[in-house]
């Protein structure tokens, strides 16, 4: 056989199990075509961040003692996420956070079948969410996310607190960009308490509060990141990503890990952090109170504890 011959067959047969290897990786961000994205119109009338918050002030200004509701990665587990909808629903909170991962793999079929119905379940509460590393799609433009929510972060007040939310899982997890916004949002007057939300957690996090040998958390910008939630007095953030709940205290700022809306659960995490769970955060002129409700292992009985 001829040596360039044979070179091109060798090329040939890398190819194709490079195709074998890859596809399968990454067909779970398969995306939609722009003419698939229409069908998600008629939910961003009702969806988009703007709209979110106009439903929110539509009930007047906000009462001096309120709740709001926090969990995330319920990822297409619509059994266990319709759980934890259903007992959002019965804590009557003024509005929910979902701290990503909606969804597995970035489609508009799996909007239409495995979250928005959902978000009727906690109707007329509004659900703000910051997006996941699987809301990304196969273009990693987040194009399905972006159609509902019409950007893919937020910031308002409401009350004595201010909600920001960005997103974290793009390829630089913090950029310049996001600090800057940060920054912006955070260093506005009129908040006496300040909650950011974003899914995949920083390094230093995974470190106080996992301890384990396999950190996946940003590094990059990474402590300027954490700088800057200090010096704003930021009272909480909460994250996704890896599946459980713990929470720990770092620089004076409490960061928690909600991702137990579905997700199959997480051996990085200890046992008693393996749980279904959401969380329901109390403001009132008293100050701020947290419970954390979960599914007690093996069974569909909720137990409470209190956080703080």
């Amino acid at each position: 056989m001829p040596r360039a011959l044979a070179k091109h067959k060798l090329l040939f047969a890398g190819l194709v199990l490079l195709t074998l290897v890859c596809v399968p990786a990454v067909s779970w961000y398969a995306t939609a075509s722009p003419g698939d994205l229409e069908a998600l119109a008629p939910y961003a009338e009702k969806y988009t961040y703007d709209r979110l918050l106009d439903t929110l002030q539509s009930g007047g200004p906000a009462p001096e003692t309120f709740s709001f509701v926090v969990f995330g990665d319920s990822r297409n587990n619509v059994f266990v996420a319709s759980k934890v909808f259903e007992q959002a629903a019965k804590e009557a909170p003024t509005l929910i956070f979902h701290t990503g991962d909606l969804i597995r793999g970035g489609t508009v079929t799996e909007y239409l079948e495995n979250f928005l119905p959902l978000l009727e379940i906690t109707d007329p509460a509004p659900v703000f969410c910051v997006p996941g590393n699987h809301e990304r799609g196969e273009r990693r433009d987040f194009a399905a996310y972006k159609t509902i929510y019409g950007g893919d972060r937020f910031s308002f007040d409401y009350g004595s607190c201010r909600f920001v939310g960005f997103n974290a899982s793009e390829i630089v997890r913090v950029s310049g960009a996001d600090l800057a916004f940060l920054d912006r949002e955070l260093a506005k007057p009129g908040a006496q308490y300040k909650f950011v939300f974003f899914h995949i957690p920083p390094a230093y996090f995974e470190d106080a509060a996992i301890g384990d040998d396999d950190p996946r958390g940003f590094t990059w910008k990474a402590d300027a990141f954490r700088a800057l939630l200090t010096r704003h007095k930021v009272n909480e953030v909460f994250m996704g990503h890896i599946h459980g709940y713990t929470s720990t205290v770092i620089d004076g700022v409490r960061y928690t890990l909600s991702a137990g809306a579905g997700a199959p659960l997480s051996e990085r995490l200890p046992e008693a952090s393996r749980i279904y769970h959401l969380l329901v955060v109390r403001v009132s002129p008293e100050g701020l109170s947290q419970e954390l409700v979960h599914l007690v292992p093996g069974s569909l009985e909720w137990a409470r504890k209190t956080v703080y």
